[in-house]
């Protein structure tokens, strides 16, 4: 499986299962809007968004915009309410992402058993319309990933209301600066324990 991160909410999960090939994004951003380069909308098979409203995307891959279970090219998923909100775990390849775009509030205790166990991560950590760095990195304690993948924080360049990741660095104990254009996990990959932070560069 790999993740990429392209900027705001927006992330991309591929990978294959058996002789299927499968991607997953997960909340396009109008370019326009953010100053965030075009997203490609090729060989996408799912699209899903937090907040019920998807920017034109073409007619091709499956468009989710609430909560319920779907399942493309071997890839369940399932969207739990929270609020006006949507958020989304992913299982495919023996792992399961969780994916809080756009989240404003900590998760109550009904989504976070709708949650469940979680390897990977992905969560706001920007403030100014999206969670805090310090309800973050609590809410981490709570869901206790081996992975956490930090989104929606200023970056240069972009038109985005948050603010640095450096606040959240230092709640958690990592470095501010991006690393890593793709995070390619394994099951075998997942730390034994404690929780690994991908501060990832926008690709």
């Amino acid at each position: 499986m790999t993740i990429q991160y392209h900027g705001d909410a927006c992330i991309r999960v591929s990978g294959k299962i058996g002789p299927r090939e499968y991607t997953v994004l997960l909340d396009p951003y109008d370019a326009k809007a953010t100053g965030l380069k075009p997203l490609r909308p090729s060989s996408v098979n799912l699209v899903a968004t937090t907040t019920g409203a998807l920017p034109e995307f073409g007619a091709g891959p499956f468009r989710v915009t609430g909560p319920g279970e779907y399942e493309v090219h071997g890839v369940a998923v399932a969207g739990i309410a929270v609020g006006n909100r949507t958020v989304y775990r992913l299982d495919a390849e023996e792992l399961t992402i969780a994916h809080l775009g756009n989240l404003e509030k900590p998760l109550d205790e009904a989504a976070l058993d709708q949650l469940g166990d979680v390897d990977a991560l992905i969560i706001p950590i920007g403030g100014k319309g999206v969670l805090t760095a310090k309800q973050a990195s609590e809410l981490i304690e709570q869901i206790e990933p081996k992975i956490v993948i930090p989104i929606q924080y200023k970056l240069a360049g972009a038109k985005l209301p948050y603010d640095g990741p450096e606040a959240f660095c230092k709640e958690m104990g990592c470095s501010a600066k991006a690393a890593e254009e793709k995070v390619k996990l394994t099951e075998k990959d997942l730390p034994e324990e404690g929780v690994e932070v991908k501060m990832m560069a926008v690709s």
